[in-house]
């Protein structure tokens, strides 16, 4: 009707004119009608948080591109019982928008709704939208254990070791637990649970673990480590604290031989605990002595532990078992000055001095034994096999000693050998594939990143990391199974190896060399129980006297600490300067004997 009024108003008398007045007119009529309602308004997402923080988001489209900009946005949030609170947001170049932290402490559980209302400048509506949550501020038991899963899982897991559970137990529930939480409860995801376990006992180093328990419990039931024990005496035993250093050196020796601390404390501890009684040491010292020496066996190759860590931080295996032999030995000479200067103190007497006829007998029955570290060390360092290989080599070189040339195992004792090996490897086995579940769930929640900028070691430098490490590690080895401990801590630290600039070797030396501490160390180190259940005496007898003991162990980890080359430079002779390696191969290939002879003079 307008458009009509404005036409007779028209004064122009050519009905042409009139005409195209009217087509403008209606056009014009038509673009403004539309252009009122070609904006939409859309929201993406709206969602609680913390139960009283609602967050909102939307965007807006036009026909125009241009009419959807740098609007105001009005937003209506009311309860079931007419309460309501009013928010203001603005469009953006885009059309996006958004309410931030909109508080609905006032309003009540139940239905929110909400409306949205797009105003132009003149305060014009040009679009609405509604949508609606749902608040609940009751509390739910499975919100509660993600907002603190960390602690759930601990709690979980110190419940159920509380309770008498083996360790493999607490792990597998508690990283069941986790897949729970943060799944929703959702039990179809425990497939991923099983898939991380299959994935931790997959890599085909681990081979070695078994092939070395079995070598060294072999060799436990024959008679290598009573021959190599022999062989210590003969050349030791005369000096003040004779019999103290021989148990550290056979301890030594034997963890060359077997890789295992728990193997060497029933193998070495065994029979020379009564001759140490005999000599007039304490049982304390005794014990301590033996349990705290057997540690040694998790630094000189072969290593179970070092393994372990090469598997799960990517790292040489052989190079970590050069570099274990340097603080092997310098742990060995501390424990010998200790127990001579122990022998003074108590007034030890010392033992008769074997005539070089006794020394020759000893040294010639132990040849055989003291092939197991030429084998193993020699045939990784010339690159003859790997460590793997040399694993199923030890299991075939006891076999031999003691079935053929000690004959000291039946079949059947080598049938019983086998099938407790088995056992042992089994447990070993679900550990590991428990442990590699369990560090994933960790990391899968992020839990170590959280706790790691807690303490802010993003922030240090290496000596503070590796400071941070070397705690972890000895406390965590005080409660708990070390490779568990390896499993779940080594993926946590390993980021932060890496961005400080380590020599990932290195940690692998400082990290062994904790775990063995802590294995040694009150209230839960294994080491400890083992000795308890070998010698049956209770445990405060058998940690009386390890404070010297672990003394000394973590004075060795200060100096690996600020003097790295005590680990790192044999594993550079063996690996990395080809010029000596030059030397030793022209040795071996060398037909002029004078030249020989002058080349190891060298």
């Amino acid at each position: 009707m307008g458009i009509v009024m404005m036409i007779m108003k028209f004064k122009s008398k050519s009905w042409m004119m009139k005409f195209l007045y009217f087509i403008t007119l209606t056009f014009l009529f038509i673009t403004s009608s539309l252009s009122a309602q070609n904006v939409s308004i859309l929201v993406d997402e709206a969602v609680i948080e913390n139960k009283t923080q609602l967050f909102v988001y939307g965007i807006s489209e036009s026909e125009d591109f241009d009419s959807h900009r740098w609007q105001k946005v009005n937003v209506i949030i009311k309860d079931s019982e007419s309460n309501s609170k009013t928010y203001t947001s603005e469009t953006n170049k885009k059309g996006n928008w958004s309410i931030d932290e909109a508080d609905l402490t006032e309003l009540s559980d139940g239905k929110i709704t909400i409306e949205i209302t797009m105003l132009s400048e003149e305060n014009k509506v040009l679009a609405n939208a509604n949508t609606s949550v749902t608040k609940d501020t009751s509390f739910k038991l499975t919100e509660y254990l993600k907002d603190h899963l960390a602690t759930s899982i601990f709690v979980l897991m110190v419940i159920l070791l509380l309770s008498g559970f083996p360790m493999k137990i607490p792990l597998i529930a508690g990283a069941s637990l986790g897949v729970y939480i943060l799944f929703d409860a959702d039990f179809s995801k425990m497939e991923f649970l099983v898939q991380q376990m299959m994935t931790g006992i997959r890599p085909s180093a681990l081979i070695a673990v078994p092939m070395f328990i079995l070598s060294a419990d072999i060799m436990t039931r024959g008679k290598s480590a009573e021959k190599l024990i022999d062989l210590v005496m003969a050349f030791v035993r005369h000096i003040k604290g004779g019999l103290a250093v021989s148990t550290a050196c056979a301890c030594t020796m034997f963890g060359a031989v077997s890789g295992s601390t728990q193997a060497t404390v029933v193998a070495i501890g065994s029979p020379l605990r009564p001759r140490l009684l005999k000599g007039g040491y304490k049982d304390s010292f005794i014990l301590a002595l033996i349990v705290n020496a057997s540690d040694i066996a998790f630094l000189i190759p072969p290593s179970i532990g070092m393994i372990i860590y090469g598997i799960v931080a990517k790292t040489s295996i052989p190079e970590l078992f050069i570099a274990g032999i340097g603080p092997g030995l310098l742990i060995l000479f501390f424990f010998s000055i200790y127990s001579v200067v122990y022998a003074y103190i108590h007034d030890i007497p010392t033992q008769p001095k074997a005539t070089w006829k006794e020394r020759a007998m000893s040294l010639y029955h132990a040849l055989w034994p003291l092939g197991f570290p030429v084998i193993i060390v020699g045939g990784i360092f010339g690159g003859i096999f790997s460590p793997t290989e040399a694993a199923a080599v030890s299991v075939a070189y006891a076999a031999f000693l003691e079935g053929i040339v000690f004959k000291t195992m039946s079949l059947n004792d080598f049938y019983q050998t086998a099938k407790s090996t088995g056992l042992v490897v089994a447990v070993v086995f679900i550990l590991v594939a428990a442990g590699a579940a369990f560090a994933w769930v960790l990391s899968y929640a992020q839990i170590p990143q959280e706790v790691l900028s807690s303490i802010g070691i993003t922030e240090m430098g290496p000596y503070q990391v590796l400071f941070v490490i070397s705690v972890a590690f000895f406390v965590g080895c005080m409660f708990v199974d070390p490779i568990v401990v390896i499993l779940i801590l080594v993926p946590i630290f390993a980021p932060i190896i890496n961005s400080v600039g380590l020599d990932p070797v290195h940690v692998g030396i400082i990290i062994t060399l904790q775990v063995a501490i802590g294995s040694a160390t009150p209230p839960f180190g294994c080491d400890i129980f083992t000795a308890i259940a070998v010698f049956k005496k209770p445990y405060w007898e058998v940690v009386k006297g390890t404070p010297p003991f672990i003394f000394i162990l973590l004075s060795v980890s200060v100096l690996l600490i600020f003097f790295p080359e005590i680990s790192l430079y044999l594993r550079d002779v063996a690996f990395r300067d080809a010029s000596i390696l030059a030397d030793i191969k022209s040795i071996f290939i060398s037909a002029d004997v004078g030249n020989t002879l002058s080349l190891v003079k060298e």
